[in-house]
C-alpha cells in the first residue's frame, strides 16, 4: 500500500546529491542579495525556510521567515529588501501576490520553482529553476519539500560567501540516513492510535519540521494532529493531552534537546511520548542540514506508517475517507481565489 510515497522518500537518497551541485551552480548565478532578506510560501513552502534557521545562521546569514499571506498582505517591504518565494507549481495564488507585493515596493523578488515560466516566475525579479519533476502531488508532499529545503540552502550559502562544495557533506550516506529514520518511525508509529491526536513540539528550527510534520498527517486523510513550540506548549495546551494521543518532541540544537528531554519526561505518564534527536559529527554548516535531514525523514516516514496501519489510501481524495471529493472540490475554490 501507498508505494508511491514510499518511492518519492526512497527518491531522496539518490536525487538530493546529484542535484546539489547543479542547485549550487545556479545559486551563485542569482544576484546578489541585499538589505533584509525575507523567505516563504504556502504550506510546505512556508515551513521550509523556517525548519532552516539553524542552517541559516551556520552560513552566517539572516532570514526571515513568513507566510505568503503575512508577506502581501502585512509586510512594509523596503526597496533594499530581498524576497525568497518557492512554489513547486509556481502558481500559487498568496505567493504570487506576495511576490508582486514586493515588486511594487522596489524589492528583489527570487522565485524558488519547477516552472521557469510559471506566474511566480514571471513576477520575479529573478528565478533558480528547480531542476526535477515531483512524481507526485497526490501523497503527502515529501521529495519536492527536501529539494525546496536544499534549494533554499544554497542560495543562502552562496549569500554566506561559501564554497560550492560546502553542504555536499550532510547528503552523503542518505541512504543509511533514511535506514535509520525509518527505523526510528516504526518505533513511533507502535504507539499510534487511530482514536488519539499526534502532537509535534519543537523550537526555533525544529518548530518549522513540526509545522511540517503535522502538515503530513493533515494531508494523510485530514487526521487529527496539531504543531507547537515547545515551551509555549506547557501554557495551556498540555490539558488536550489524553491517554491515546501521542507527543513527538523534535529536538536537533542544544537548547531545544534540554528542554524537549524535560517536557518529554513530564509528560510522559500522561500519554506516549517520543523525543526525536539527531547529532552527526559533520563540520558546520552541513552538520544543520544533515540534522534536519534527518528529522524531515523521519516524520516522513511516520506519515507513510500510520497511513498504512490505519489502511488510508494516499493517492486518493482524503485517503479514501469520507466526502473526500467534497473536501477536495472546497480546498480547490478556496485557493482558486
Amino acid at each position: 500500500m501507498n508505494e508511491m510515497m514510499r518511492r518519492e522518500i526512497e527518491t531522496q537518497a539518490n536525487l538530493l546529491p546529484k542535484l546539489q551541485p547543479t542547485l549550487a551552480e545556479l545559486a551563485d548565478t542569482l544576484p546578489r542579495m541585499a538589505g533584509r532578506i525575507y523567505a516563504g510560501g504556502c504550506g510546505d513552502s512556508a515551513f521550509a525556510p523556517q525548519a532552516l534557521q539553524d542552517v541559516f545562521r551556520s552560513l552566517g546569514v539572516e532570514i526571515i521567515s513568513k507566510t505568503s499571506m503575512e508577506l502581501s498582505s502585512y509586510t512594509r517591504f523596503q526597496p533594499s529588501d530581498t524576497v525568497l518565494l518557492s512554489s513547486i507549481s509556481g502558481g500559487t495564488k498568496r505567493t504570487v501576490e506576495a511576490a508582486n507585493a514586493a515588486r511594487e515596493r522596489g524589492a528583489d523578488v527570487v522565485a524558488i520553482t519547477c516552472n521557469g515560466e510559471s506566474a511566480l516566475a514571471q513576477a520575479a525579479t529573478s528565478t533558480l529553476e528547480m531542476p526535477f519533476k515531483p512524481l507526485s502531488r497526490k501523497t503527502p508532499h515529501t521529495l519536492d519539500y527536501a529539494v525546496t529545503l536544499l534549494a533554499t540552502a544554497e542560495i543562502a550559502r552562496s549569500h554566506g560567501g561559501f564554497e560550492a562544495s560546502t553542504l555536499a557533506s550532510a547528503l552523503s550516506d542518505l541512504d543509511k540516513v533514511l535506514a535509520a529514520a525509518e527505523e526510528r518511525a516504526n518505533q513511533i508509529a507502535e504507539d499510534h492510535s487511530p482514536e488519539g491526536k499526534v502532537i509535534f513540539l519543537g523550537s526555533d528550527c525544529d518548530l518549522g519540521t513540526a509545522n511540517y510534520a503535522a502538515a503530513k498527517l493533515h494531508e494523510a486523510g485530514g487526521l487529527t494532529s496539531f504543531a507547537a513550540e515547545t515551551e509555549n506548549f506547557v501554557h495551556g495546551m498540555n490539558f488536550m493531552l489524553e491517554p491515546q494521543d501521542m507527543l513527538a518532541i523534535l529536538a536537533s540544537t542544544e537548547a531545544g534537546i534540554r528542554r524537549g528531554q524535560t517536557v518529554a519526561d513530564a509528560f510522559s505518564p500522561l500519554c506516549a511520548t517520543h523525543i526525536l534527536e539527531n547529532e552527526k559529527s559533520i563540520p558546520k554548516p552541513a552538520n544543520a542540514l544533515s540534522l534536519l535531514l534527518g528529522t524531515t525523514f523521519t516524520v516522513q516516514f511516520l506519515c507513510l506508517k500510520i497511513a498504512d496501519k490505519m489502511g488510508l489510501h494516499l493517492e486518493e481524495p482524503r485517503a479514501g475517507r469520507p466526502r473526500g471529493s467534497q473536501h477536495a472540490a472546497a480546498q480547490s475554490a478556496a485557493m482558486g481565489f
